[in-house]
Formats: structure tokens, C-alpha cells, sequence
């Protein structure tokens, strides 16, 4: 069923911010409401002039965008750039299944986000811009992907559920991949610390 992914991440996101980080992290009850008012808005869609667009897909840009320009100017343009690469492998790759979908030899929500998940881990290595280029570049990838099925006279919904189902996964995996890593280096210095405490009493 579509959409069920997507709610699936969602919630499981929302029980890590609300009950497993840090009850003093200033950051946990933002990224709770922010969660929330995903699962909220994904039911919604706006429409003009027949172009069918979804209200959690707008707000995603907004909030990236915004968040985008809160950082350093170099990152900021970084950012930028990589999104603008980023949409353009996202459109390439459903223009590609749609033109001729027999190379597509995965399902096709995990072949997608395999593909842009390795493509934003080679343009950034901090968790936060990595998840802010996935957003920003999928989403705009979407829109571009509408304009062009438009000029073919094909309706599509821009940011259906099947949509998040593919997203979603991307931005879990970033985020497991971060918590490993923290979870690798903090038991390495707790090796290490162990390993000194021994050649203190040896």
C-alpha cells in the first residue's frame, strides 16, 4: 500500500526524538513537531491550474531552503550545486523507468534511493547537509519531472505517497549511518581509554 513506508519511517523517527535522545538536546522537541506535522500534512494536496502538487512536499522545500540559508555562504552555494545534480539524476532515472522500465531490475523504491544515497554520500559528509541536499534535489526533481511529463500531456501528481516511500528510507539510512558511526568512535575511545588503563597499572 502507498504510503506505507513513509509512515512506517516516520513514526519510527518520532519514537528515536521523543523517547531515545537526550531529554537536555535544545533540538529534540523541534525535530518531534516537525515529524508530526509530516505525518499530519501527507494526507493534503493544493491545486492550480491543474497541476497537482502535495502540501508536505511544498513544506519540505520551505523548511530546506530555510535551513539552507541559515548556514555559511559556502556551504549554502555547496548545498546548492550538489541539489542541482542531485534533481537531475532523480529525473533522469524515472524519465529512463518510464522510457524503457525492463533495465530496472529492482523494485523500484530501493534501486531510487540506493542510487541517490550513494550519490549524496560522495557530494557531502555531515549528516545535516547530506539530508538538506536529499530534500531539496528529490523534490525539485519531482517538479522538473512534472514540467517535463506536462509537455508530453501527462498528468502527474507531484509528491504522491509513493514518493515519501522512497524518501523517507533515504533520510532513515543517513541517519543510521550517522548513529553507527557515533557508536564506532565512541567505542573506540572507550577501547582506548581501557587500553591506557591498563599500561597505568601494568
Amino acid at each position: 500500500m502507498e504510503g506505507s513506508i513513509f509512515l512506517f519511517c516516520t513514526w519510527f523517527i518520532w519514537i528515536i526524538t521523543t523517547f531515545f535522545l537526550q531529554k537536555d538536546n535544545p533540538k529534540r522537541t523541534k525535530y518531534s513537531i516537525y515529524v508530526l506535522i509530516a505525518i499530519v500534512l501527507s494526507p493534503f494536496k493544493w491545486e492550480w491550474h491543474e497541476i497537482s502538487c502535495s502540501v508536505l512536499l511544498l513544506s519540505i522545500l520551505i523548511i530546506s531552503f530555510y535551513s539552507t540559508g541559515r548556514l555559511r555562504w559556502k556551504t549554502t552555494i555547496y548545498i546548492i550545486i550538489a541539489s542541482f545534480f542531485t534533481m537531475l539524476a532523480y529525473a533522469t532515472y524515472e524519465l529512463m523507468a518510464i522510457i524503457d522500465p525492463i533495465w530496472v531490475f529492482i523494485p523500484v523504491p530501493w534501486l531510487k534511493v540506493s542510487i541517490l544515497f550513494v550519490l549524496v554520500i560522495l557530494l557531502h559528509k555531515n549528516i545535516v547537509c547530506q539530508i538538506l541536499i536529499l530534500l531539496i534535489g528529490s523534490s525539485t526533481g519531482e517538479i522538473l519531472l512534472s514540467s517535463i511529463l506536462r509537455n508530453y500531456q501527462m498528468e502527474y501528481y507531484i509528491g504522491s505517497m509513493s514518493f515519501f516511500d522512497y524518501l523517507m528510507p533515504g533520510v532513515v539510512g543517513f541517519l543510521s549511518l550517522f548513529y553507527i558511526r557515533m557508536t564506532l568512535v565512541k567505542w573506540e575511545q572507550h577501547v582506548f581509554m581501557l587500553e591506557k588503563e591498563r599500561q597505568k597499572n601494568i
